[in-house]
């Protein structure tokens, strides 16, 4: 399922409110991070843990529905598409955090990072007699096959972070990516305007894991905004994949290649700490406010790019805050079994975090997400 921006309902820690946002997102899934082990699951309880206008009207939950088998509960599946990555750690926290305020018995497995290993892992949850499937896509076409085979069944599909490109999905729940890429945009813009007096400089954009709608929409909210700067030049655009080794080997080849560069935008802090290790490396490293300090920012509000940030090494990230919006999602769930209407598409804030105001109220009312992860 394609990313509606313009039907997108939204939340804040500081109140409902819904509002419309800004551009027509293109594609709709993401993936991050590489996998090492293999596909794992786990069935028990779990343990942890409105707003807007509707959007999409709920159907009548599925045959599985609630009040159930297991002392009444609704059961939920939950495939994760890896956790080698913290932002990823912070969803599965947030679906447990969920089910548990919802009193749903959940059961989970995580595909690390292999696209058909998370089709038969959602599956086989089918085959359990979920009422609901949660799925944290790797790839958006790979998925759907499972989204289809929930649909014969007529289990409600609810997408966190990444969608899926075909099948019915109830309710797709994420940041605004292509408004994430566009603050990224704007923000080197005025940074580069306050250092030249106009925006003109060098850029580098480390595109994140392609084939995913997380990587896609953050890519075209940064590649149309920072065209609206005529002499802003991209130096160079490479895949950085989400990934930190993938973005040292990156951007040392590009540091080779360019003598002069200004600022770096990463698709996510994986691709940013990559960035910042490969300046460390080849002795480009001049401290914040230093004329040839390479400016970097990233995305996601990771607990090593909150400490880079304090140390000068990063300038800003873009945080999203996967814990709230995955227990979102699983009220999105209960909701949908009441047959109350849920949002198809649901923006989860985002928060740019830089060193002037991380310890700020604001930021705290946010939530550093990452200060609750331990991996």
């Amino acid at each position: 399922m394609a990313w509606n921006a313009g039907r997108f309902d939204r939340w804040t820690p500081f109140g409902p409110s819904a509002a419309a946002l800004l551009l027509c997102a293109a594609a709709a899934l993401s993936g991050c991070s590489k996998s090492e082990s293999p596909s794992s699951g786990s069935s028990a309880a779990s343990d942890t843990g409105a707003s807007g206008s509707a959007m999409a009207s709920a159907a009548p939950a599925a045959s599985g529905g609630a009040g159930g088998a297991n002392g009444g509960k609704t059961k939920i599946g939950f495939s994760v598409s890896t956790l080698n990555n913290a932002f990823f750690v912070g969803l599965k926290l947030g679906v447990e955090k969920g089910a548990k305020t919802e009193g749903f018995e959940l059961v989970q497995t995580n595909a690390n990072g292999d696209a058909q290993q998370q089709v038969n892992d959602a599956i086989n949850l089918l085959s359990q007699g979920v009422s609901a499937l949660v799925l944290n896509p790797i790839d958006s076409k790979a998925i759907i096959p499972a989204v289809q085979k929930a649909n014969q069944m007529g289990v409600p599909v609810f997408t966190l972070d990444r969608g899926s490109d075909g099948g019915k999905v109830t309710s797709f729940v994420a940041s605004d990516n292509v408004a994430l890429g566009a603050t990224g945009a704007k923000w080197i813009a005025d940074q580069l305007k306050a250092r030249y007096g106009s925006p003109k400089g060098n850029v580098v954009d480390l595109i994140g894991l392609v084939g995913t709608t997380a990587a896609t929409d953050r890519e075209k909210g940064f590649s149309d905004e920072i065209a609206k700067y005529p002499d802003i030049k991209v130096v160079a655009r490479q895949e950085g994949g989400f990934d930190q080794e993938k973005s040292l080997n990156a951007m040392t080849n590009i540091l080779q290649k360019f003598p002069q560069i200004d600022a770096v935008f990463g698709a996510n802090d994986d691709n940013t700490v990559g960035a910042e290790k490969a300046i460390d490396n080849a002795g480009r490293y001049k401290p914040l406010g230093d004329k040839e300090h390479i400016m970097v920012i990233g995305a996601d509000g990771t607990a090593q790019a909150l400490s880079a940030i304090r140390a000068g090494k990063q300038d800003a990230t873009i945080s999203q805050n996967p814990i709230q919006m995955a227990a979102k999602s699983l009220s999105f769930i209960s909701d949908y079994i009441a047959k109350k209407d849920v949002p198809a598409n649901y923006a989860w804030p985002t928060l740019l975090i830089d060193k002037a105001n991380i310890d700020s109220d604001e930021v705290k009312k946010y939530g550093l997400w990452s200060l609750e992860v331990s991996q």
